[in-house]
């Protein structure tokens, strides 16, 4: 991880970028401690994204999704901090804190913007996407591009794994046809 940030900076920034999308900061972690499980905190991540733009999750501020970013933000902050040697029984607490304060304001801040600026929910999503890959990206001293390798590779990888489950076209014509 960067030393940019105490080792409290950077479990807040996690447990703050899990209160946008719950994936995100467990991802970032994994990330940083170059962890085999990236690739699936990665595709979770990404497909929380744009569920999020297409609107299928009700808001983030209902405690059907509100709770979740929290235990997440604690669960992240709890992993992070145990990483650098920290085993404050705070910690946790203040994630699950900083995940929910940002699910709340986040998509308030977003629907204001959107009612009073007329920008579309779907831009400001993205915008509210990119400030969350950023601060992950400076919280881990991941790079930008790093983080898209790390995207690619993941949706690789799930390509790769859908692809070899799939019955070959011949085989799928044999069945339909019976031959």
């Amino acid at each position: 991880m960067s030393n940019r940030k105490t080792p409290f900076e950077r479990a807040m920034t996690l447990a703050a970028i899990t209160g946008f999308k719950i994936a995100l900061g467990p991802a970032f972690l994994a990330a940083s401690r170059r962890s085999s499980n990236t690739g699936g905190w990665a595709v979770a991540a990404l497909g929380e994204m744009l569920l999020d733009k297409v609107g299928i999750f009700p808001p983030r501020f209902r405690p059907a999704l509100l709770i979740p970013h929290a235990l997440a933000g604690a669960w992240v902050a709890r992993e992070s901090m145990k990483e650098e040697g920290g085993d404050d029984p705070m910690v946790p607490l203040a994630g699950a804190v900083v995940a929910a304060g940002v699910s709340c304001v986040a998509p308030i801040v977003r629907m204001t913007l959107n009612k009073t600026l007329g920008v579309s929910d779907a831009m400001l999503g993205m915008g509210e996407d990119y400030i969350a890959l950023r601060m992950g990206s400076d919280a881990t001293g991941l790079s930008l591009g790093q983080v898209g390798e790390i995207a690619r590779d993941a949706i690789e990888d799930v390509k790769g794994h859908a692809m070899s489950s799939l019955p070959s076209a011949s085989a799928a014509r044999q069945v339909l046809t019976g031959r």
